[in-house]
């Protein structure tokens, strides 16, 4: 196993004898290779950091496929603009470019800008434009839980989630989401009955899983590729990447800021330390309301997790916080 010491720089360019510039890369699968940077300015001197810089390497070629900027544009202490540029379509190249502007002093986007982005000419070409945002959270013990007893319209819903929610299981105070929504998928696509702790002690005697730290992003799926699932992980997926996969057949493990879900946070997409905390496996989608679609999940992480019905848009916006992490997994020809 790799032991990948994080690498650590401090620049004071005024030379005031305070570090304004931070720099930190990161190998969070520990397989030797730096995956993730993260810098930190205070380009007006005045103490307080202003840009904050989070660039990943999702795919391990040695180049960062998407970068989030964030900036304080106006001094005052608050973080008003944020850009994200992402590799779309999994080729290596940034061809994506969103922008969000908070021009009210909310801490909630008023805008928000999608261009397409050309890395030969360095062109810029707006797709998509919107405004006015409300992205207001849920409360967990007041989310409905899905009844199959209660479904009027099957072909409305993505997957099965009738089968898929007979294998959740609640994890308790453990740090096990990952493990636990691996488990589900695992169990549903093989027949198999795992044992939760041997699971475990298999992806941390790997370096996949520590118990006081969880699953990191890039180790998600590990314990799938440990049982020969077939997977695809990536990045910047979208809601019809999921419903493609459950009308195949198969089964979605994502990523999300539980906040937003559990606890009604509102999506604070500013913020620097934004980003996902939890996975959960996605069992459907129910389209029997059209104007109120909901995402159905086996959510290991609350009690009321079995079949937990989030409405369609706080979902979207607590998987965004992951930038937006899907695996898509279907049984192997070993099964």
């Amino acid at each position: 196993m790799y032991e990948y010491e994080p690498q650590v720089f401090e620049f004071d360019y005024d030379g005031d004898g305070y570090v304004d510039t931070y720099i930190e890369q990161l190998d969070t699968d520990n397989n030797g290779l730096a995956d993730t940077a993260v810098i930190i300015q205070d380009t007006n001197m005045d103490g307080h950091p202003d840009v904050v810089v989070k660039a990943f390497d999702y795919n391990q070629d040695g180049q960062m496929d998407s970068v989030q900027t964030r900036v304080d544009t106006n001094g005052d202490g608050r973080f008003d603009f944020l850009e994200k540029d992402y590799d779309s379509t999994g080729d290596g190249m940034i061809d994506t470019v969103e922008v969000f502007h908070d021009l009210t002093g909310t801490g909630q986007p008023d805008t928000h800008e999608v261009y397409a982005f050309d890395p030969q000419t360095g062109q810029l070409e707006p797709t998509w434009a919107a405004a006015d945002f409300d992205l207001g959270g849920t409360v967990y013990t007041e989310l409905p839980m899905f009844d199959p007893a209660q479904v009027t319209d099957p072909d409305s819903i993505s997957g099965d989630p009738a089968s898929s929610i007979e294998h959740w299981e609640f994890q308790g105070s453990t740090n096990r989401c990952a493990l636990y929504s691996q488990k589900f998928v695992i169990e549903e696509l093989t027949g198999e009955d795992i044992n939760i702790e041997e699971f475990a002690e298999v992806a941390k005697e790997n370096g996949w899983f520590t118990e006081e730290g969880g699953t990191t992003f890039l180790n998600m799926n590990k314990m799938l590729n440990y049982y020969g699932i077939d997977n695809e992980m990536k990045f910047h997926g979208s809601i019809e990447d999921i419903e493609d996969c459950l009308n195949k057949g198969g089964r979605v493990i994502v990523s999300i800021d539980s906040d937003e879900i559990w606890k009604g946070e509102t999506h604070d997409i500013f913020a620097p330390e934004s980003s996902a905390d939890h996975a959960v496996e996605v069992v459907g989608i129910d389209r029997s309301d059209p104007s109120h679609p909901m995402v159905i999940l086996n959510d290991s992480g609350t009690p009321h997790g079995k079949g937990e019905m989030v409405p369609l848009e706080v979902f979207e916006q607590s998987w965004e916080d992951g930038n937006n992490q899907i695996i898509t997994c279907y049984p192997s020809s070993r099964y």
